[in-house]
């Protein structure tokens, strides 16, 4: 199951929604039918972890927009054979109403029911606008659904496309949490001859992550001989090798045999609560036994397909007294994939206290695979007693991964200075689906460029990976036009524990709605009939940010009589304070007239809305 590690600093926020269309209708799909193909333009992902809801969304335009907001906070969650209700509410932005709001040309996935169409004839601020869904999964897995709508914003101008939302959701089934123990069968120790240690490691039994593991049980009142360096123990997140691990010191100092059990408790991948009992049978004798050891300790790790790691285990006697005739009696030409042994036996004629009885084993790993790998040996002890022992290895190969961080909306970030607000979704991701930890932001969250802001400044990840996501909401609302680039760093241990960093860059750029005036120098002409004078019309915008697209719509092709213009006069690309654009006119009358040349422009302004506008000369002949 897909879980979503909360950001240290949590919030609500609003994303803006980008245009979708279609025809106001909702299909189902089921089993493995292929789903209709909806064209849908690109839209922010609403999945917020740790927000209270999908968040809310808007689309820009120059009047209102809808504002759609998720019941479930985050990605939608069920086990299969369960249903969960989900609901989403479409309001005005300001508050006036919106009408002919309709989904259009959206697809449910499997598992998800609603009804088949669904439309608003008017909407407001909490206007009442409510569709309600279910999620009743029958199969695990995961995706995104979307709903794409269209409806007549306030000016009373089409929106179609008008929007979309995007809902992410997971199925799956429960999984458990088992217990892997280091030593296999009865765990034996001779009485006061020092310690053994056991290490018993919590994963899962599908490699799916469970999470808040406790063991129930009171580790300060063990069985006689028993030890635990604290009175507790509990791990955060628990999957295959994940290195929740639980040490334990058996140092009998009678004869004594029974059964340590421990209980414990934790949340399945599906947000159930369960709990399990492990049970280590032990005896304490006054004879000697061999034990293995194993360099390094705990679980072996290696990064795949990246050289290989040499183990030693190691047989002494619990006692310093001399153990005979010891041999490992598994074939060492069997053992899982990546491990390997020099020869297909391994013996040695006596075993004491520090004897170098040593095994050397090679774990070169070529794929991702974690396990453990248990090794039986038999020897005769000081009383020339045959007896047997097992040593068990928990092994895992980790990747070199990377974490990449990704932005949504992609691209350059713009919004318009005083046109509200636009959120930008932050997702890390490690680049072949295994786990990292330990995601910090190493940028000044508190110190952003003019016009940032982010909910969670302390921001930071447990884990991330395979089960999880880590995702962080930045918010640009300019007060000024502006350009640049955001840098986002961080940091990170990857599945290998290698400390690495990166850095996402995120273009943006605020755009103002500036207007182009035209200005004739001379304002009027007053001139004798006979002469001739030149008047220079200079275009410029009037906050100095630039426009576009300038073009003369009207009035250079029926000039007043006298007037002209020379062919192709006006050729502007862009206008701005700093890039003023002229067009130069000459009046050369004949005769005594008055009146006024009136010139229509048109253009684009800075952020790409078409306006129009005039400029008028008026003159005299005489």
């Amino acid at each position: 199951m897909l879980y979503n590690f909360r950001p240290f600093l949590l919030g609500s926020f609003v994303i803006a929604l980008l245009s979708g269309c279609g025809a106001s209708s909702i299909s189902e799909t089921s089993g493995s039918a292929a789903a209709p193909v909806v064209a849908a333009p690109p839209a922010p992902n609403l999945s917020k972890p740790g927000a209270v809801d999908f968040g809310s969304t808007s689309s820009s335009g120059s009047a209102d927009s809808v504002v759609a907001t998720g019941s479930v906070g985050g990605t939608v969650s069920a086990s299969i054979g369960t249903s969960r209700a989900v609901s989403v509410n479409f309001a005005s932005s300001d508050g006036l109403p919106i009408t002919g709001f309709a989904l259009s040309g959206t697809t449910l996935p499997p598992g998800w029911s609603g009804p088949s169409s669904f439309e608003c004839a008017s909407l407001g601020r909490g206007s009442g606008c409510v569709l309600n869904l279910s999620f009743a999964p029958t199969a695990a897995g995961g995706g995104t659904l979307t709903l794409n709508y269209v409806f007549t914003d306030n000016a009373n101008m089409p929106r179609a496309p008008g929007g979309s939302v995007t809902i992410p959701y997971m199925a799956s089934i429960d999984n458990n949490v088992i217990a892997d123990i280091s030593a296999a069968g009865q765990v034996t120790a001779l009485t006061h001859s020092g310690s053994r240690s056991i290490s018993i490691a919590f994963v899962t039994d599908d490699g799916n992550a469970a999470t808040n593991l406790l063991v129930t049980s009171d580790l300060s009142s063990l069985p006689l001989g028993w030890t635990s360096s604290s009175g507790s123990f509990a791990c955060a997140i628990v999957s295959t090798g994940n290195g929740c691990r639980l040490n334990l010191m058996f140092a009998p100092t009678a004869a004594t045999s029974g059964s340590l059990n421990l209980g414990y408790r934790y949340t399945a991948d599906s947000g159930t609560t369960k709990s399990g009992i492990l049970s280590i049978p032990f005896a304490a004798t006054s004879d000697d036994t061999v034990v293995a050891t194993t360099t390094p300790a705990g679980e072996i790790t290696a990064t795949a397909k990246a050289g290989a790691r040499t183990v030693l285990v190691a047989f002494t006697t619990d006692d310093g007294a001399t153990a005979t005739n010891l041999s490992v009696t598994s074939d060492l030409t069997a053992l899982p994939a990546g491990w390997s042994a020099a020869g297909a036996g391994f013996s040695c004629k006596t075993v004491g206290s520090g004897s170098g009885c040593e095994l050397p084993l090679r774990y070169a790993p070529t794929t991702l695979t974690s396990g453990t790998m248990s090794l039986n040996y038999a020897f005769s002890d000081s009383n020339a007693a045959a007896r047997t022992g097992t040593v068990t290895l928990a092994y895992a190969a980790t990747s070199n991964d990377m974490v990449v961080a990704s932005a949504s909306p992609s691209g350059q970030i713009n919004a318009v200075v005083g046109q509200g607000s636009q959120d930008l979704e932050v997702t890390f991701t490690t680049d072949d689906n295994r786990d990292a930890t330990n995601l910090q932001i190493t940028s000044d969250l508190s110190a952003l460029p003019p016009g940032w802001t982010t909910n969670a400044p302390g921001f930071g990840c447990f884990g991330l990976g395979r089960e999880f996501t880590c995702q962080m909401t930045l918010n640009y609302a300019p007060v000024a036009a502006a350009n640049g680039t955001l840098p986002v760093s961080y940091a990170y241990l990857n599945d290998s524990g290698e400390y690495k960093s990166g850095t996402l860059d995120i273009a943006y750029r605020a755009t103002t709605h500036d207007n182009v005036r035209g200005t004739p120098t001379p304002t009027a002409l007053n001139i004798a009939s006979g002469t001739s004078a030149t008047v220079a019309v200079v275009f410029s915008t009037d906050d100095g940010n630039a426009a576009t697209s300038l073009a003369i719509t009207g009035g250079l092709d029926s000039l007043p009589t006298g007037w002209s213009a020379a062919a192709g006069a006006l050729s502007c690309a862009t206008v701005s304070a700093g890039t003023p654009c002229s067009l130069s006119l000459t009046y050369s009358p004949l005769a005594a007239a008055s009146g006024s040349l009136t010139l229509t422009f048109a253009y684009l302004d800075d952020s790409g809305a078409a306006k129009t506008s005039s400029v008028d000369i008026p003159f005299i002949s005489y």
